[in-house]
């Protein structure tokens, strides 16, 4: 599978700028990046993009809720879609009882109950991302713990993370609100419509989307590879993924 090209979906909040942040440096300048905080890039027009792109297949790279965008894309693109990815994934919830365990928990939980305050919630979110990305990016690090505890430490790490949120949430909330409103309902058929060859890279000390869900995921999509990263949390299972990804 090393010869396909690579195409990147980012978390929630996030966005493109992750992946010069935390993919080894051979592999920096070498994928193609959906930017699913602009509404105009819906998994159909993904989908659409990376068939005219690559009509010789193409491997997806998903990262926690960019799990969830890059099934849907390879639901549509069929067997162009050869390999995916799933770095950190954050599942369908109705896999099992995973919120109390995860971090973001209660906005999930107030996205599936209370969708219009998530909606004020989100947006407010945006408004911190594009004046105070720094403070945000702390709030989001600070249950940090395995690998990502030293990320949390790291200047550049911080740096490059900061400018992720600010250029993604911080430009346009709507589309992290759009993504997890989406996340929340029951996709559980998707995992079946998917055929290319699946890895899901899980972090054995994982926070955000603890290791029962990618568990889960693998007991759901029968043939899919799980890999488990020991001491790895969420930021640092994917760079532990990336570093091998070839």
């Amino acid at each position: 599978m090393s010869a396909l090209p690579l195409a990147y979906f980012h978390g929630m909040p996030g966005g493109p700028g992750e992946w010069a942040v935390n993919a080894p440096p051979a592999l920096r300048g070498s994928a193609w990046l959906a930017d699913r905080n602009d509404l105009a890039e819906t998994v159909e027009a993904i989908a659409a993009r990376l068939a005219a792109a690559f009509p010789g297949g193409v491997r997806l790279i998903g990262f926690s809720a960019g799990a969830f965008a890059a099934l849907r894309t390879a639901a549509l693109l069929g067997d162009k879609a050869a390999a995916l990815d799933l770095v950190s994934p954050a599942a369908p919830l109705q896999l099992g009882t995973f919120l109390p365990a995860m971090a973001g928990g209660p906005i999930f939980r107030m996205a599936a109950q209370r969708p219009g305050l998530f909606s004020l919630m989100a947006r407010a979110q945006g408004w911190l991302a594009r004046h105070c990305p720094d403070f945000l990016l702390g709030r989001l690090l600070a249950t940090a713990q395995g690998g990502d505890a030293d990320l949390a430490r790291d200047p550049g790490f911080r740096e490059g993370m900061a400018a992720a949120v600010r250029d993604g949430l911080g430009r346009d909330p709507r589309g992290f609100e759009r993504e997890v409103l989406a996340y929340v309902a029951d996709w559980r058929e998707v995992l079946g419509q998917v055929s290319g060859e699946v890895t899901i890279w899980q972090g054995d000390q994982d926070n955000w989307t603890p290791p029962a869900m990618g568990r889960a995921l693998h007991a759901a999509m029968p043939g899919s590879r799980l890999e488990l990263l020991p001491g790895a949390s969420h930021y640092s299972a994917l760079r532990a993924a990336l570093a091998r990804i070839d």
